[in-house]
Protein backbone atom coordinates (compact mmCIF):
# COMPACT_ATOMS: atom_id res chain seq x y z
CA UNK A 1 0.00 0.00 0.00
CA UNK A 2 1.28 3.77 -0.54
CA UNK A 3 3.22 5.14 1.87
CA UNK A 4 1.24 8.05 2.08
CA UNK A 5 -1.72 6.48 2.76
CA UNK A 6 -0.27 4.06 5.50
CA UNK A 7 0.74 8.25 7.41
CA UNK A 8 -2.86 9.39 6.27
CA UNK A 9 -4.66 6.76 7.37
CA UNK A 10 -2.61 6.45 10.88
CA UNK A 11 -2.98 9.71 11.48
CA UNK A 12 -6.74 9.71 11.27
CA UNK A 13 -6.45 6.80 13.66
CA UNK A 14 -4.37 8.23 16.83
CA UNK A 15 -3.92 11.87 18.01
CA UNK A 16 -0.08 12.85 18.75
CA UNK A 17 1.19 12.41 22.03
CA UNK A 18 1.45 15.56 23.80
CA UNK A 19 -1.84 16.21 22.80
CA UNK A 20 -3.46 12.83 24.37
CA UNK A 21 -1.50 14.14 27.41
CA UNK A 22 -2.28 17.78 27.36
CA UNK A 23 -6.36 16.82 27.15
CA UNK A 24 -5.77 13.36 28.96
CA UNK A 25 -7.79 11.90 25.98
CA UNK A 26 -6.93 10.52 22.96
CA UNK A 27 -8.83 9.60 19.95
CA UNK A 28 -8.75 6.38 17.92
CA UNK A 29 -10.91 4.46 15.06
CA UNK A 30 -11.95 1.23 15.91
CA UNK A 31 -11.15 -2.00 13.74
CA UNK A 32 -15.01 -1.40 11.77
CA UNK A 33 -14.33 1.92 11.05
CA UNK A 34 -10.29 2.13 10.23
CA UNK A 35 -11.19 -1.14 7.87
CA UNK A 36 -13.95 0.75 5.52
CA UNK A 37 -11.82 4.54 5.54
CA UNK A 38 -8.68 2.30 4.37
CA UNK A 39 -10.40 0.65 1.56
CA UNK A 40 -12.34 4.04 0.99
CA UNK A 41 -8.69 5.81 0.43
CA UNK A 42 -7.93 2.82 -1.73
CA UNK A 43 -9.83 3.51 -3.81
CA UNK A 44 -10.21 7.16 -4.14
CA UNK A 45 -6.34 7.09 -5.38
CA UNK A 46 -7.56 4.71 -7.75
CA UNK A 47 -10.15 6.94 -9.13
CA UNK A 48 -13.19 5.21 -7.96
CA UNK A 49 -14.88 7.98 -6.14
CA UNK A 50 -18.26 5.69 -6.63
CA UNK A 51 -16.83 2.90 -4.56
CA UNK A 52 -14.97 5.05 -1.93
CA UNK A 53 -18.65 6.82 -1.46
CA UNK A 54 -20.48 3.70 -0.63
CA UNK A 55 -18.02 2.58 1.52
CA UNK A 56 -17.97 6.09 3.48
CA UNK A 57 -21.96 5.71 3.41
CA UNK A 58 -21.72 2.45 5.13
CA UNK A 59 -19.50 3.42 8.04
CA UNK A 60 -22.07 6.55 8.96
CA UNK A 61 -24.88 3.88 8.97
CA UNK A 62 -23.25 2.44 11.85
CA UNK A 63 -22.69 3.09 15.55
CA UNK A 64 -19.97 5.05 15.42
CA UNK A 65 -18.13 7.68 17.76
CA UNK A 66 -17.85 11.53 17.18
CA UNK A 67 -14.39 11.29 16.27
CA UNK A 68 -14.86 8.29 13.89
CA UNK A 69 -18.02 10.54 12.49
CA UNK A 70 -15.71 13.68 12.22
CA UNK A 71 -12.74 11.33 10.32
CA UNK A 72 -15.38 9.74 7.81
CA UNK A 73 -16.86 13.17 6.91
CA UNK A 74 -13.33 14.65 6.88
CA UNK A 75 -12.66 12.01 3.99
CA UNK A 76 -15.71 12.02 2.51
CA UNK A 77 -15.31 15.84 2.26
CA UNK A 78 -11.65 15.56 0.88
CA UNK A 79 -13.08 12.95 -1.81
CA UNK A 80 -15.87 15.66 -3.12
CA UNK A 81 -13.14 18.59 -3.24
CA UNK A 82 -10.58 16.33 -5.42
CA UNK A 83 -13.80 15.93 -7.70
CA UNK A 84 -14.65 19.52 -8.01
CA UNK A 85 -17.96 19.51 -6.18
CA UNK A 86 -17.63 21.86 -3.59
CA UNK A 87 -20.94 22.37 -2.63
CA UNK A 88 -21.07 18.69 -1.18
CA UNK A 89 -17.46 19.46 -0.33
CA UNK A 90 -18.59 22.47 2.34
CA UNK A 91 -21.43 19.85 3.02
CA UNK A 92 -19.70 17.58 4.61
CA UNK A 93 -16.69 19.65 6.24
CA UNK A 94 -19.83 21.21 7.73
CA UNK A 95 -20.63 17.55 9.75
CA UNK A 96 -17.18 17.56 10.79
CA UNK A 97 -18.01 20.46 13.46
CA UNK A 98 -21.23 18.68 14.69
CA UNK A 99 -18.64 16.84 16.88
CA UNK A 100 -16.69 19.65 18.34
CA UNK A 101 -15.44 18.15 21.57
CA UNK A 102 -15.15 15.04 20.61
CA UNK A 103 -11.82 15.21 18.18
CA UNK A 104 -8.32 16.47 18.60
CA UNK A 105 -8.12 20.55 18.68
CA UNK A 106 -5.78 20.09 15.86
CA UNK A 107 -8.33 18.60 13.36
CA UNK A 108 -11.04 20.69 14.03
CA UNK A 109 -8.84 24.21 13.63
CA UNK A 110 -7.99 22.30 10.27
CA UNK A 111 -11.47 22.10 9.45
CA UNK A 112 -12.51 25.30 10.27
CA UNK A 113 -9.53 26.45 8.40
CA UNK A 114 -10.64 24.47 4.96
CA UNK A 115 -14.22 25.95 5.64
CA UNK A 116 -12.83 29.36 5.42
CA UNK A 117 -10.96 28.81 1.81
CA UNK A 118 -13.56 27.25 0.56
CA UNK A 119 -16.08 29.88 1.55
CA UNK A 120 -13.87 32.30 0.22
CA UNK A 121 -13.45 30.49 -3.28
CA UNK A 122 -17.08 30.44 -3.55
CA UNK A 123 -17.19 34.18 -2.77
CA UNK A 124 -19.03 33.68 0.46
CA UNK A 125 -17.30 36.12 2.41
CA UNK A 126 -19.51 36.68 5.54
CA UNK A 127 -19.23 32.46 6.25
CA UNK A 128 -15.62 32.92 5.57
CA UNK A 129 -15.29 35.74 8.58
CA UNK A 130 -17.64 33.36 10.68
CA UNK A 131 -15.46 30.54 10.23
CA UNK A 132 -12.51 32.23 10.83
CA UNK A 133 -13.03 34.12 13.66
CA UNK A 134 -13.67 30.69 15.58
CA UNK A 135 -10.25 29.69 14.04
CA UNK A 136 -8.88 32.61 15.66
CA UNK A 137 -10.54 32.12 19.10
CA UNK A 138 -9.65 28.20 19.52
CA UNK A 139 -6.14 28.05 17.79
CA UNK A 140 -3.90 26.65 20.36
CA UNK A 141 -0.67 28.00 18.59
CA UNK A 142 -1.53 31.17 17.43
CA UNK A 143 -0.65 31.65 13.35
CA UNK A 144 -0.17 34.57 11.69
CA UNK A 145 -1.87 32.54 8.54
CA UNK A 146 -5.09 32.66 10.16
CA UNK A 147 -4.72 36.46 10.99
CA UNK A 148 -4.16 37.05 6.87
CA UNK A 149 -7.49 34.94 5.88
CA UNK A 150 -9.39 36.76 8.56
CA UNK A 151 -8.07 39.99 7.06
CA UNK A 152 -8.95 39.14 4.05
CA UNK A 153 -12.47 38.31 4.51
CA UNK A 154 -12.79 41.04 6.37
CA UNK A 155 -11.34 43.62 3.60
CA UNK A 156 -13.61 41.60 0.84
CA UNK A 157 -16.60 42.64 3.54
CA UNK A 158 -15.07 46.11 3.09
CA UNK A 159 -15.12 46.20 6.66
CA UNK A 160 -11.19 48.08 7.25
CA UNK A 161 -11.29 48.74 10.11
CA UNK A 162 -11.51 45.03 10.98
CA UNK A 163 -9.05 44.25 8.31
CA UNK A 164 -6.48 46.69 10.10
CA UNK A 165 -6.59 45.09 13.52
CA UNK A 166 -6.54 41.82 12.22
CA UNK A 167 -3.59 42.12 9.75
CA UNK A 168 -2.08 43.96 12.76
CA UNK A 169 -2.76 41.32 15.04
CA UNK A 170 -1.19 38.93 12.32
CA UNK A 171 1.83 41.01 11.88
CA UNK A 172 2.58 41.25 15.92
CA UNK A 173 2.21 37.70 16.03
CA UNK A 174 4.76 37.03 13.62
CA UNK A 175 7.29 39.52 15.01
CA UNK A 176 6.57 37.45 18.72
CA UNK A 177 7.30 34.73 17.30
CA UNK A 178 10.69 35.96 15.56
CA UNK A 179 9.33 35.32 12.21
CA UNK A 180 8.68 38.05 8.80
CA UNK A 181 5.19 38.59 8.55
CA UNK A 182 3.24 37.24 6.00
CA UNK A 183 3.20 39.27 2.57
CA UNK A 184 -0.43 39.02 1.84
CA UNK A 185 -0.59 40.36 5.83
CA UNK A 186 1.44 43.59 5.04
CA UNK A 187 -0.46 44.20 1.65
CA UNK A 188 -4.21 44.33 3.20
CA UNK A 189 -2.49 46.46 6.22
CA UNK A 190 -1.46 48.15 3.10
CA UNK A 191 -4.68 48.59 1.49
CA UNK A 192 -6.76 49.54 4.61
CA UNK A 193 -4.58 52.51 5.00
CA UNK A 194 -5.61 53.56 1.64
CA UNK A 195 -9.26 53.05 2.07
CA UNK A 196 -9.60 54.50 5.36
CA UNK A 197 -7.66 57.21 3.77
CA UNK A 198 -4.75 57.23 6.16
CA UNK A 199 -2.10 57.65 3.05
CA UNK A 200 0.38 59.23 5.56
CA UNK A 201 0.73 55.48 7.06
CA UNK A 202 1.08 53.46 4.32
CA UNK A 203 5.07 54.47 3.50
CA UNK A 204 5.93 52.42 6.64
CA UNK A 205 4.03 49.11 5.54
CA UNK A 206 5.22 49.60 2.10
CA UNK A 207 9.15 49.78 2.82
CA UNK A 208 8.07 46.96 5.29
CA UNK A 209 7.61 45.18 2.35
CA UNK A 210 10.06 46.06 0.20
CA UNK A 211 12.47 45.35 3.03
CA UNK A 212 10.99 41.43 3.13
CA UNK A 213 9.63 41.32 -0.31
CA UNK A 214 11.79 43.32 -2.90
CA UNK A 215 9.62 43.97 -5.84
CA UNK A 216 9.64 46.32 -8.52
CA UNK A 217 5.89 46.53 -8.05
CA UNK A 218 6.00 47.78 -5.04
CA UNK A 219 8.61 50.16 -5.27
CA UNK A 220 6.05 51.88 -7.87
CA UNK A 221 3.29 51.78 -5.44
CA UNK A 222 5.48 53.18 -2.66
CA UNK A 223 6.62 55.77 -5.43
CA UNK A 224 2.76 56.54 -6.75
CA UNK A 225 1.97 57.27 -3.04
CA UNK A 226 5.19 59.87 -2.24
CA UNK A 227 3.33 61.41 -5.32
CA UNK A 228 -0.23 61.49 -3.57
CA UNK A 229 1.89 63.03 -1.01
CA UNK A 230 3.52 65.40 -2.04
CA UNK A 231 6.88 63.97 -1.34
CA UNK A 232 8.25 64.22 -4.86
CA UNK A 233 11.44 64.22 -3.57
CA UNK A 234 10.71 61.06 -2.34
CA UNK A 235 8.83 59.71 -5.19
CA UNK A 236 12.09 60.53 -7.81
CA UNK A 237 14.47 58.70 -5.70
CA UNK A 238 12.71 56.11 -5.74
CA UNK A 239 12.24 55.89 -9.59
CA UNK A 240 15.84 56.67 -9.89
CA UNK A 241 16.64 53.75 -8.21
CA UNK A 242 14.57 51.38 -10.78
CA UNK A 243 16.02 53.29 -13.78
CA UNK A 244 19.32 52.91 -12.56
CA UNK A 245 18.80 49.00 -12.47
CA UNK A 246 17.35 49.44 -15.84
CA UNK A 247 13.52 47.95 -14.51
CA UNK A 248 11.68 50.99 -15.75
CA UNK A 249 10.89 50.48 -19.54
CA UNK A 250 7.60 51.04 -20.03
CA UNK A 251 6.14 54.35 -21.45
CA UNK A 252 4.13 55.61 -18.77
CA UNK A 253 7.27 55.00 -16.43
CA UNK A 254 9.42 56.57 -18.43
CA UNK A 255 7.14 59.75 -18.57
CA UNK A 256 6.83 59.87 -15.38
CA UNK A 257 10.47 59.77 -14.40
CA UNK A 258 11.08 62.57 -16.80
CA UNK A 259 8.27 64.52 -15.42
CA UNK A 260 9.51 64.24 -12.25
CA UNK A 261 13.16 65.36 -12.99
CA UNK A 262 11.75 68.34 -14.60
CA UNK A 263 9.56 69.42 -11.40
CA UNK A 264 12.84 68.48 -8.79
CA UNK A 265 14.55 71.27 -11.00
CA UNK A 266 16.85 68.57 -12.74
CA UNK A 267 15.15 69.05 -16.31
CA UNK A 268 18.67 67.85 -18.01
CA UNK A 269 17.92 64.40 -16.29
CA UNK A 270 14.46 64.66 -17.39
CA UNK A 271 15.27 64.90 -21.32
CA UNK A 272 17.99 62.50 -21.44
CA UNK A 273 15.54 59.89 -19.60
CA UNK A 274 13.02 60.82 -22.91
CA UNK A 275 15.71 60.74 -25.59
CA UNK A 276 17.62 57.84 -24.69
CA UNK A 277 13.98 56.00 -24.45
CA UNK A 278 12.89 57.62 -27.76
CA UNK A 279 16.11 56.43 -29.47
CA UNK A 280 15.84 52.99 -28.16
CA UNK A 281 12.23 52.97 -28.97
CA UNK A 282 11.19 52.34 -25.53
CA UNK A 283 8.42 54.84 -25.72
CA UNK A 284 6.61 55.29 -29.58
CA UNK A 285 7.55 58.36 -30.90
CA UNK A 286 4.04 60.82 -30.76
CA UNK A 287 3.95 64.30 -30.43
CA UNK A 288 3.56 64.33 -27.14
CA UNK A 289 6.59 62.39 -26.21
CA UNK A 290 8.53 64.93 -28.33
CA UNK A 291 6.90 68.03 -27.08
CA UNK A 292 7.79 67.08 -23.06
CA UNK A 293 11.06 66.43 -24.76
CA UNK A 294 11.22 69.75 -26.09
CA UNK A 295 10.23 71.62 -22.67
CA UNK A 296 12.79 69.13 -20.83
CA UNK A 297 15.70 70.69 -23.10
CA UNK A 298 14.13 74.09 -23.13
CA UNK A 299 13.95 74.01 -19.29
CA UNK A 300 17.97 72.93 -19.56
CA UNK A 301 18.69 75.87 -21.58
CA UNK A 302 19.15 73.57 -24.16
CA UNK A 303 17.51 75.95 -26.85
CA UNK A 304 18.92 74.33 -29.84
CA UNK A 305 17.83 70.68 -28.82
CA UNK A 306 14.68 72.12 -27.69
CA UNK A 307 13.84 73.43 -31.11
CA UNK A 308 14.91 70.11 -32.91
CA UNK A 309 12.30 68.28 -30.66
CA UNK A 310 9.72 70.66 -31.07
CA UNK A 311 10.22 70.24 -35.12
CA UNK A 312 9.95 66.42 -34.30
CA UNK A 313 6.54 67.20 -32.35
CA UNK A 314 5.33 69.46 -35.09
CA UNK A 315 5.95 66.98 -37.91
CA UNK A 316 4.05 63.85 -35.82
CA UNK A 317 1.32 66.61 -34.54
CA UNK A 318 -2.35 67.04 -35.94
CA UNK A 319 -1.99 70.79 -35.43
CA UNK A 320 0.74 73.41 -36.05
CA UNK A 321 1.30 74.61 -32.16
CA UNK A 322 4.28 73.17 -31.90
CA UNK A 323 5.79 74.47 -35.07
CA UNK A 324 4.98 77.70 -33.00
CA UNK A 325 6.57 76.72 -30.57
CA UNK A 326 9.67 75.67 -32.00
CA UNK A 327 9.43 79.26 -33.75
CA UNK A 328 9.32 81.11 -30.77
CA UNK A 329 12.41 79.04 -29.55
CA UNK A 330 14.40 80.09 -32.75
CA UNK A 331 13.51 83.68 -31.97
CA UNK A 332 15.03 83.41 -28.57
CA UNK A 333 17.89 82.23 -30.16
CA UNK A 334 18.26 85.19 -32.86
CA UNK A 335 17.72 82.86 -35.49
CA UNK A 336 15.44 84.90 -37.34
CA UNK A 337 15.66 83.12 -41.06
CA UNK A 338 14.12 79.89 -39.38
CA UNK A 339 11.70 81.64 -37.48
CA UNK A 340 9.63 82.07 -40.80
CA UNK A 341 9.59 79.30 -42.14
CA UNK A 342 8.77 77.29 -38.75
CA UNK A 343 5.89 79.41 -37.95
CA UNK A 344 4.33 79.05 -41.26
CA UNK A 345 4.44 75.36 -41.33
CA UNK A 346 2.27 75.76 -37.83
CA UNK A 347 0.10 77.96 -39.83
CA UNK A 348 0.08 75.55 -43.08
CA UNK A 349 -0.48 72.39 -40.21
CA UNK A 350 -3.47 74.44 -38.19
CA UNK A 351 -3.82 76.73 -35.52
CA UNK A 352 -6.36 78.31 -34.07
CA UNK A 353 -7.01 82.18 -34.15
CA UNK A 354 -5.21 83.31 -31.47
CA UNK A 355 -2.22 81.19 -32.28
CA UNK A 356 -2.72 82.38 -35.90
CA UNK A 357 -2.52 86.29 -34.60
CA UNK A 358 0.88 85.30 -32.59
CA UNK A 359 2.31 83.11 -35.58
CA UNK A 360 1.52 86.31 -38.34
CA UNK A 361 3.13 88.40 -35.65
CA UNK A 362 6.25 86.31 -34.71
CA UNK A 363 7.08 86.65 -38.83
CA UNK A 364 6.58 90.39 -38.54
CA UNK A 365 8.67 90.59 -35.89
CA UNK A 366 11.73 88.17 -37.44
CA UNK A 367 11.04 90.23 -40.59
CA UNK A 368 11.39 93.40 -39.04
CA UNK A 369 14.93 91.53 -37.95
CA UNK A 370 15.82 91.15 -41.45
CA UNK A 371 15.18 94.34 -42.59
CA UNK A 372 12.62 93.27 -44.71
CA UNK A 373 10.05 95.78 -43.63
CA UNK A 374 7.48 95.40 -46.18
CA UNK A 375 7.43 91.98 -45.28
CA UNK A 376 7.34 92.53 -41.81
CA UNK A 377 4.44 95.19 -41.91
CA UNK A 378 2.52 92.95 -44.15
CA UNK A 379 2.80 89.85 -41.66
CA UNK A 380 1.64 92.36 -39.10
CA UNK A 381 -1.15 93.37 -40.85
CA UNK A 382 -2.42 89.70 -41.29
CA UNK A 383 -1.88 89.60 -37.54
CA UNK A 384 -4.14 92.73 -36.52
CA UNK A 385 -6.93 90.75 -37.95
CA UNK A 386 -7.11 88.54 -34.61
CA UNK A 387 -8.44 90.24 -31.93
CA UNK A 388 -6.43 88.78 -29.35
CA UNK A 389 -3.21 89.97 -31.52
CA UNK A 390 -4.70 93.30 -32.82
CA UNK A 391 -3.01 95.84 -30.29
CA UNK A 392 0.29 94.65 -30.07
CA UNK A 393 0.66 93.84 -34.03
CA UNK A 394 -0.88 97.18 -34.73
CA UNK A 395 1.78 98.77 -32.39
CA UNK A 396 4.83 97.05 -34.48
CA UNK A 397 3.14 97.94 -37.64
CA UNK A 398 3.46 101.99 -36.54
CA UNK A 399 7.08 101.01 -34.67
CA UNK A 400 8.46 99.26 -38.06
CA UNK A 401 6.89 102.14 -40.13
CA UNK A 402 9.17 104.96 -38.13
CA UNK A 403 11.99 102.70 -38.58
CA UNK A 404 11.51 102.41 -42.76
CA UNK A 405 10.92 105.83 -43.15
CA UNK A 406 14.55 106.64 -40.93
CA UNK A 407 16.24 104.00 -42.83
CA UNK A 408 14.48 105.49 -46.13
CA UNK A 409 15.53 108.94 -44.78
CA UNK A 410 19.47 107.66 -44.40
CA UNK A 411 19.98 106.16 -47.71
CA UNK A 412 21.28 108.50 -50.56
CA UNK A 413 19.35 109.77 -53.27
CA UNK A 414 19.44 108.43 -57.09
Amino acid sequence: MNIRIIIFIMSCMICTAHLAQAKEKSYALSIKVFKPLEKAQIAAEQGSYDEAFTLLNEVLEKSITPYERAQTYTLMGTFYYKQGDNDSALKAFSQVLLSEGDMPSRLLEQTLKTLTQMHMMQDDYESAKNYCEQLVAIAETPDQLNYALLAQAYYKLEQWKETLAAGEAGRALAYEQQKQPDENILLLINAAHFEIGALDKMPAILEELIRIYPKKSYILYLASIYGQLDRLDKQTVLMEALYDDGKLNEYSQLRNLASLYMSEKTPYKGAMVLHKALTEGKIKATARDYELLAQAWQLAAERKKAASAYAHAGRLGDTGENYLKQAYVLFDMAQWKSVVPAAMAGLDKGLTDKKAGEAWLLIGMARFKLKQFVQAIEACERAARFADTKGHAEQWIAYITREKRKRDSMMPAT
